[in-house]
């Protein structure tokens, strides 16, 4: 597990991009870094909405399949809201979640017990983990083939 304490900035978007994408598989490096962006992103509004200072905190485990567990913190206690069913084509926000809800395997919330929330989403790799097993470092084989 690996993990970035930001101020609750817009700049800190950017700075948790840079973060995570050297440390992801090819594979879902551009889906993470895009769910990563949206968490941090709403976690910085709800921050500034509560008028919190305190950092965010976000974290990100890699398992050996791929498969990514993010978890961002935020100073709100307010329940994440559910993603919107539609958005306005002439909205400029707002879509965010629906990102999110698009690329992860699973997503939610839990409220912290010394206040503020923490926002979790699952991103699955798209490859078939259980069907290849490392012969070397150098090269992979399909079980099945």
């Amino acid at each position: 597990m690996t993990c970035l304490h930001l101020p609750p900035v817009p700049a800190s978007v950017e700075a948790a991009r840079r973060w995570a994408a050297p440390q992801l598989p090819v594979d879902v490096r551009d889906s993470v870094v895009l769910v990563v962006s949206e968490l941090v992103t709403n976690a910085v509004a709800a921050d500034a909405a509560a008028g919190a200072a305190d950092d965010i905190e976000v974290e990100m485990v890699v398992d050996p399949a791929g498969h990514v567990a993010l978890a961002v913190t935020d100073a709100s206690d307010l329940p994440l809201p559910d993603a919107p069913g539609t958005v306005p084509a002439d909205e400029v926000g707002g879509r965010g979640l629906l990102l999110v809800d698009a690329i992860a395997y699973d997503r939610g919330w839990a409220p912290r017990p010394c206040g503020g929330k923490c926002v979790w989403a699952l991103v699955r790799s798209p490859l078939p983990a259980e069907r290849w097993t490392v012969s070397s470092p150098e090269r992979l084989e399909c079980a099945d083939a």
